[in-house]
C-alpha cells in the first residue's frame, strides 16, 4: 500500500469535469513534472543543495491540524480520523500540493470499479517542484522562469487533492480549496461522484443521453456506484434539504476519451519527426551537391512534412519557442532577414530562392538540424501532455492551423521566394484531416454534422488549390488570377467556421463552474 500513484489505464482513469477555472490553474504547469523533479538533491554548478525548494507530496510538519476554513467548510474533516482513511507517504508523493496534511485525510467512499475515493488536504497548491536555476537544465530553467507568477500564486492557496486507489496504484487531482472544487468527477463505471461542501443534502447528476439521477450526500461526498449507466455526467444541481437547487455545474467531460485520441496524435507526430528528420538529412546532402534544384524540392517536401504535424510559424505551436526557432518568421527580429535569430525552414528558403546561395543553405541546414535534434531529445508528451490544459490547447489546434494559414499563407506573408504558401495550405490541410479524423468519435454525440460537413469543407478546399497548379506546378498566392484566389479564400473562411465550436464542445472549462 506504499506504492507511489501511477496512471491507470483504460476505465480506471478518473477525471474532473466541473472543476471550472480554479482547476485549470492547477494543470497550467503540470507538464514540467514530465521532466523529473526540479527540485532534486543533486548539485549542479555549485556545492549549495537544491533540495530545500517547495516539493510537490511533501507532508505538513507534525501535528499540523487543517485550517478552520477548510474544516468550517467541510465537515467530514472534523471528524475523527479512522485507520482506513490514512494514507502512507509513497500514496500522496505524486500529489500536486505539498504540505500535505496527513492526519486530514479522509475516505470518503467506494469508486464502482472497486476504488477507493480519498479526500487529502494541503497546506499548498504546487502543480511541480521548484528549484533554483542552476539545479535546472537550460529547457527546465525557461519552463520555470514562464510559469514561476503562477506557481507562486498557487503556493499561497491551500489545496485540496482527490486520490482514487485501485490496489497499489491510482489517480488523483488537486484544486485550490476555495469552497467549490469537484462538484462533478466521473470515470468510466462511475457515472458520477464528488465532494460538496456543508448545506447540501443531496445532488442529481445529469446526463446528455440518459435520464438525471439524484443521490443523497453523505459526509460531503456523493457517489453514483451503479456500473450500468456508462454516459458520462454533463452537470450537477446542489440540493439544500428542502430540496431547493442551491447551485449547478455544468459541462460534459470528453477529458478521458481524448488522452486517447491525443496519444494516437503523439504517434502520428512522432512518426512525422522521424520522417522529418531524414528529409533534412536529405536536404543537407542537397545544399552540398551544389545543384539548387534539388536542394529547393527537398526544401519544400521537407517543409511539407512539417507542417503535416500541425504546426506552423511558431503561431499555435505545442512546440513553443523552439518550433518559432524551426519555422518562424523575419518579422520581429530586428535586422529582419539577416537578423542570427532568424532561423529554420524560412531562412533556408530566403537562401536557396532569393539569394540563390547553396553555401548559406547548407550552414542554415545544419542549424535546423540542431534545433531538431534538441527538439526530439525531449518527450512528445511534454510539449502534448494529457492535462485538462494540455488537452485543450490540443483542441484549439485544428481551427489555429488554418487560422494560420489564412493569416500568412494567403497573404503570402510567409513566403520568401519559393512561392508554395498553396503547397503549405496543403499540407495544414492534411494536420486537420488527422486531428479532425481523431476527435470525430467525441464530436459525432454533441455536434452530429459538424465533422461530416467539416471534411466537405476540406475537400472543397482541396479541389480549389488543385485548380491553381499549371501542368502540376505551384502558383504563388500572389500570382492567383483574382478568382481563384477568392475561391480559395472562401473555402478556408468556411472550414474556419465549421471547425472553431470544436473547443467548446468539447471542453467543460469557462461555464461550468458552480453559479449561485
Amino acid at each position: 500500500m506504499g506504492a507511489r500513484l501511477d496512471v491507470v489505464p483504460g476505465p480506471k482513469r478518473a477525471t474532473s469535469i466541473a472543476a471550472g477555472a480554479v482547476a485549470l490553474a492547477v494543470v497550467a504547469v503540470v507538464a514540467l513534472v514530465l521532466f523529473g523533479p526540479l527540485g532534486a538533491s543533486a548539485k549542479r554548478g555549485g556545492d549549495q543543495p537544491c533540495s530545500s525548494y517547495p516539493a510537490p507530496g511533501t507532508p505538513a510538519p507534525a501535528g499540523t491540524k487543517v485550517p478552520d476554513g477548510l474544516a468550517a467548510t467541510y465537515s467530514v474533516l472534523t471528524d475523527p480520523q479512522r485507520a482506513a482513511d490514512k494514507l502512507s507517504a509513497g500514496q500522496v508523493a505524486s500529489l500536486g500540493a505539498s504540505g500535505v496534511i496527513t492526519s486530514g485525510t479522509r475516505l470518503l467512499g467506494e469508486a464502482a470499479s472497486g476504488g477507493r475515493i480519498f479526500l487529502v488536504p494541503a497546506e499548498h497548491l504546487l502543480a511541480t517542484s521548484l528549484a533554483p536555476p542552476r539545479c535546472l537544465t537550460s529547457v527546465q530553467r525557461l519552463i520555470q522562469q514562464e510559469s514561476l507568477p503562477l506557481l507562486r500564486s498557487e503556493y499561497r492557496q491551500v489545496a485540496l487533492c482527490i486520490v482514487v486507489l485501485y490496489g497499489t496504484t491510482g489517480t488523483h487531482d488537486c484544486a485550490p480549496a476555495t469552497g467549490t472544487p469537484y462538484p462533478l468527477l466521473s470515470e468510466i463505471g462511475t457515472p458520477g461522484f464528488g465532494l460538496v461542501p456543508n448545506g447540501v443534502s443531496a445532488v442529481t447528476v445529469t446526463y446528455q443521453i440518459a435520464p438525471p439521477q439524484t443521490v443523497p450526500v453523505h459526509h460531503n461526498f456523493f457517489v453514483i456506484g451503479t456500473t450500468s449507466r456508462t454516459a458520462p455526467p454533463c452537470g450537477v444541481q446542489w440540493l439544500d434539504p428542502t430540496g431547493n437547487v442551491t447551485k449547478i455545474a455544468v459541462g460534459c467531460s470528453f477529458l478521458t476519451e481524448e488522452r486517447h485520441e491525443l496519444g494516437e496524435y503523439r504517434a502520428y507526430v512522432a512518426t512525422k519527426l522521424s520522417t522529418l528528420q531524414a528529409q533534412v538529412a536529405a536536404l543537407s546532402s542537397a545544399t552540398a551537391s551544389g545543384n539548387l534544384g534539388r536542394a529547393q524540392s527537398t526544401w519544400l517536401r521537407a517543409h511539407v512534412t512539417w507542417l503535416e504535424i500541425g504546426q506552423d510559424d511558431g503561431a499555435y505551436g505545442c512546440f513553443g519557442p523552439l518550433g518559432g526557432e524551426i519555422d518562424g518568421l523575419a518579422a520581429g527580429h530586428p535586422l529582419g532577414t539577416a537578423d542570427p535569430g532568424f532561423t529554420g525552414f524560412h531562412r533556408i528558403e530566403f537562401d536557396l530562392w532569393t539569394k540563390h546561395d547553396l553555401s548559406a543553405a547548407a550552414t542554415d541546414t545544419a542549424t535546423l538540424r540542431s534545433l531538431l535534434t534538441r527538439l526530439t531529445k525531449v518527450p512528445l508528451s511534454t510539449y502534448l501532455p494529457t492535462t485538462a490544459t494540455g488537452i485543450g490547447n490540443w483542441l484549439l489546434r485544428p481551427h489555429e492551423v488554418l487560422e494560420d494559414a489564412l493569416r500568412d499563407s494567403l497573404t503570402a506573408d510567409d513566403d520568401y521566394g519559393s512561392g508554395a504558401d498553396l503547397a503549405s495550405i496543403t499540407a495544414d490541410v492534411a494536420a486537420v484531416r488527422t486531428l479532425l479524423g481523431e476527435l470525430t468519435p467525441a464530436i459525432d454525440p454533441v455536434a452530429p454534422h459538424l465533422a461530416g460537413n467539416a471534411s466537405a469543407e476540406l475537400d472543397a478546399l482541396t479541389i480549389a488549390i488543385d485548380a491553381t497548379r499549371a501542368h502540376g506546378a505551384w502558383i504563388s498566392v500572389q500570382h492567383l488570377p483574382v478568382r481563384q484566389r477568392e475561391q480559395v479564400d472562401a473555402d478556408v473562411g468556411a472550414a474556419l467556421e465549421t471547425l472553431a465550436p470544436i473547443p467548446d464542445l468539447l471542453t467543460s472549462t469557462g461555464s461550468n463552474s458552480p453559479n449561485t
